[in-house]
């Protein structure tokens, strides 16, 4: 099959890693998996030498905007060379929709998409239901990551039509990549001596929310660090907060990196704190590299984590300090909730998600009917 992904960009966060793995494993397994980048700016290519290794073409859009509608003619001008158009994230739903019907009906591919969040802000506006109605109806295949993902768009779409459209592949990580990294935390920050590292890996932007962390690692003993990876515009408020608590040296804001896994595993405890998310790839993250993890509990990413008592509040940075704390000072409890990851993580493997979503793409192009 000749498949081909739309993301926003190829930087750093949770869609853009599984549209490598997806790549990669399509690729590995005998077909054509290029990526359309839409959003041309170069600092957000740095992993492009990483896609050409694995043998997928990456595309890179014309303007430096998301929301630029003239993204709508660069997709046009892709979509009939494919067997398979995956669209990721919106407004590249939208326009997806929008540039397949500018194509001969005959020359359409199958056009799937993933919903990667319980919830987005159009959901605030009822009006904008009709409109996610309307670009919906053009997909072969909606696929969710979560089951409380599929859940909340069914209730947002109310249509018994597309809620026959709806399926759910839960998200997956290359297990091994993050178990068997080299720890290499030393080589990006000065380690003290007895200090604890707490990480957060995200794109630094709502509605991820690092500002808690980090109040909350002011709360904790002054042997607690907290290390983020990823860039993104609360960078400035994250550093004047914590220069407002007196805590800069202990905030290490390491941007965007290549080897996350080997910076991860450096760490003590892996922190995801967020306004929501639909399933939150880094927490598996965390738990292949052996860490115990911190998360929000919110729909999709409670999901994933499982036990309640790893959960906290979202802002509640008090209760997030109490947990951090708990696990730093109780051996025991630590290593416990490490085995717990080490088994957790299991049920979350890149290779049965991968073969999941082969699977659909098989049975999808069967029964299209386009012509070349």
């Amino acid at each position: 099959m000749k498949i081909l992904h739309i993301t926003p960009n190829i930087g750093t966060g949770g869609v853009q890693s599984l549209v490598y793995e997806f790549g990669k494993y399509q690729v590995r397994h005998g077909h054509q998996a290029d990526v359309l980048s839409l959003r041309n700016e170069d600092s957000l290519y740095f992993k492009e030498k990483d896609y050409s290794d694995a043998g997928i073409r990456v595309i890179r859009g014309k303007y430096p905007k998301t929301y630029d509608p003239r993204n709508i003619l660069v997709i046009r001008k892709y979509l009939c060379a494919y067997d398979i158009v995956h669209v990721h994230l919106f407004p590249n739903q939208l326009y997806a929709k929008i540039a397949q019907m500018l194509t001969a009906r005959k020359k359409r591919p199958v056009l799937i998409t993933t919903e990667h969040n319980t919830y987005n802000n159009r959901r605030k506006y009822s009006v904008l239901r009709l409109l996610d109605r309307w670009f919906y109806k053009s997909y072969d295949k909606i696929v969710c990551i979560s089951r409380q993902t599929k859940e909340n768009i069914d209730k947002w779409l109310c249509s018994e039509s597309l809620s026959e459209k709806t399926v759910t592949i839960t998200n997956g990580v290359d297990l091994e990549k993050f178990s068997s990294a080299p720890d290499r935390l030393s080589e990006a920050i000065q380690l003290e001596p007895e200090a604890k590292y707490i990480v957060m890996v995200a794109r630094m932007a709502h509605p991820k929310d690092p500002i808690t962390l980090i109040k909350a690692i002011a709360l904790c003993e002054s042997s607690v660090h907290g290390v983020f990876i990823g860039s993104g515009p609360l960078e400035c408020a994250m550093a004047a907060e914590a220069e407002s608590l007196g805590i800069s040296s202990r905030i290490h804001m390491l941007g965007n990196r290549t080897n996350v896994e080997e910076l991860i595993k450096g760490c003590d405890i892996g922190v995801l704190s967020t306004l929501w998310d639909g399933f939150g790839l880094v927490a598996v993250e965390y738990m292949a590299a052996g860490l115990p993890v911190l998360a929000t509990d919110v729909a999709g990413l409670c999901e994933v984590v499982g036990e309640k008592e790893l959960l906290f509040n979202y802002k509640d940075a008090e209760g997030l300090a109490s947990k951090i704390s708990g696990l730093l000072s109780d051996p025991g409890h630590m290593e416990s909730k490490k085995q717990y990851s080490a088994s957790r993580c299991r049920d979350f493997s890149i290779d049965r998600m991968n073969s999941e979503y082969l699977e659909l793409y098989k049975r999808l192009t069967a029964t299209n009917k386009k012509i070349y």
